[in-house]
């Protein structure tokens, strides 16, 4: 997954991608529990091939970062959502433009 953040003087991108021996990738971009931050996370899950002879499984793991935090009296709380908090992000940061995976989700 890939999200764009354009701010009136500067971009940021991140993305999440999977190594050759992942089987699956799930990506996810989504509020944290009190709506102040946008979170992008990937779990990769692996097919068995652990080890020597490839009978022992594979570890799953996942890694998350923080893409955009607002300023606490501009958090959503629990139940926010994502449409919610680009709005917020424009009042509070500058945000002007969102695009994730290429597609245009800010402005609407």
């Amino acid at each position: 997954m890939n999200v764009t953040i354009t701010f009136a003087n500067k971009v940021e991108s991140y993305y999440t991608r999977a190594d050759g021996s992942a089987a699956l990738s799930k990506d996810v971009l989504e509020l944290n529990a009190d709506g102040s931050a946008a979170v992008l996370w990937s779990r990769l899950e692996f097919d068995r091939g652990g080890g020597k002879d490839g009978t022992e499984p594979r570890t799953e793991r996942g890694f998350n970062r923080e893409v955009l935090r607002l300023p606490p009296a501009a958090a959503l709380g629990p139940g926010g959502s994502l449409d919610e908090f680009w709005t917020r992000a424009a009042q509070h940061c500058g945000v002007v433009e969102v695009e994730i995976d290429g597609k245009l989700v800010y402005p609407f």
